[in-house]
């Protein structure tokens, strides 16, 4: 982030929390109704319930509420498939990616036209590094859910997997976001979801396990 976008001030303590907090929540809800380019700081502002001048000495700009709210939300979804990440008991492999997919679909669909608005600006204002940071976050959770597993198999890169396995799920999940125009079912597109990366988890454990076989003759 750099300092055209980074907040003027932190907000360390629980009121400026709060009025940060109601910055970005009037930011959303202005983002979902009118679109980025029509809102003003002074309907942000107007919205959030504060002065125009508490406004600026928190965000030097709209670009600025815009960076530190989309950043918030991926946090916020990233504590969610943190808790899907870490089971309660043994689970098997397909059983940890059901999971983290129920929680990635679901924790979307849960708030579609802000997601949808959120990651359709994303694109346009995220800086590749900024990008590259988060993506590797939730890269590292479907990891930390894999590597958890009772039945891990022995010769799958579980990052690599990961990886493949996070891609294929933000991907269809947040195509079926922004190219649809009708919100999808979450039932059908969990299935959807699952029926791609439980299949590619299948096909990956048996390279996995011919490449064994290979290897002792």
């Amino acid at each position: 982030m750099n300092t055209i976008v980074r907040p003027r001030r932190k907000p360390v303590q629980s009121r400026a929390w709060m009025t940060s907090c109601a910055i970005q929540d009037a930011f959303v809800m202005l983002l979902v109704e009118r679109g980025y380019e029509k809102i003003s700081m002074r309907e942000i502002a107007g919205v959030a319930g504060v002065g125009l001048g508490t406004l600026y000495l928190y965000f030097p700009g709209k670009e600025s509420i815009a960076a530190v709210t989309i950043r918030r939300w991926m946090r916020k979804h990233a504590a969610i498939l943190a808790a899907a990440a870490k089971p309660s008991g043994p689970r098997t492999v397909e059983a940890a990616l059901r999971a983290m997919v129920q929680a990635h679909v679901r924790g979307l669909l849960g708030e579609a036209d802000e997601w949808r608005a959120l990651l359709s600006l994303e694109r346009r204002i995220s800086s590749p590094a900024s990008y590259r940071e988060i993506y590797r976050e939730f890269v590292g959770l479907f990891h930390e859910a894999f590597i958890a597993s009772s039945d891990w198999p022995v010769g799958l890169d579980p990052l690599r997997t990961a990886f493949n396995a996070f891609s294929m799920v933000d991907a269809i999940a947040g195509q079926a976001l922004l190219v649809q125009e009708v919100c999808p079912d979450a039932e059908e597109l969990v299935a959807d979801v699952e029926c791609a990366v439980v299949g590619y988890i299948r096909s990956a454990r048996e390279q996995a396990g011919w490449q064994r076989c290979v290897e002792r003759g």
